[in-house]
């Protein structure tokens, strides 16, 4: 695990108080054709969790390393609390959260491969971001699952 710095945020109101987003990186947030292009919305998207939520972290298959090396290129890093590496799958094939994730009352886990994750796991699916679009809309589904959140409150 990197620690992306020692900030500390204070939960605002609604986005699921208290939850711990995790995101990836290639195909996520970034396109997994050249990993230079950031998904569009994605710094309005980082700010209304980061500033709702308790944690923002960041998993990648690429490992810790490499996701931090993407987003602080892409000017980005500031979202996210911590990186961490995807590090194992379980009997089922599916990745494995328990290191990095144990303990926490509330997590959701943001990817575009959703089948790799745990059973269990809350999930926002999006599709997958191949290469640079100025009109995708693919983190819709986190914008909305955040709103939700809001509107409970």
């Amino acid at each position: 695990m990197i620690m992306a710095g020692e900030e500390t945020h204070r939960p605002g109101p609604g986005v699921d108080e208290g939850a711990t987003w995790v995101f990836d990186l290639d195909g996520c947030l970034i396109d997994s054709l050249t990993g230079r292009s950031l998904r569009p919305g994605a710094v309005e998207v980082l700010s209304q969790l980061r500033d709702g939520a308790v944690a923002v972290m960041m998993w990648s298959a690429g490992g810790a390393v490499y996701a931090q090396e993407r987003v602080t290129a892409l000017g980005i890093e500031r979202y996210f609390q911590s990186f961490h590496d995807k590090q194992g799958r379980g009997a089922d094939g599916r990745y494995t959260t328990e290191g990095f994730l144990s303990g926490r009352r509330l997590v959701i886990l943001v990817d575009d491969h959703p089948e790799d994750l745990p059973i269990d796991a809350d999930v926002v699916a999006v599709r997958p971001y191949l290469a640079a679009n100025p009109h995708d809309r693919g983190l819709e589904p986190v914008a909305l699952r955040a709103e939700l959140g809001r509107a409970r409150s």
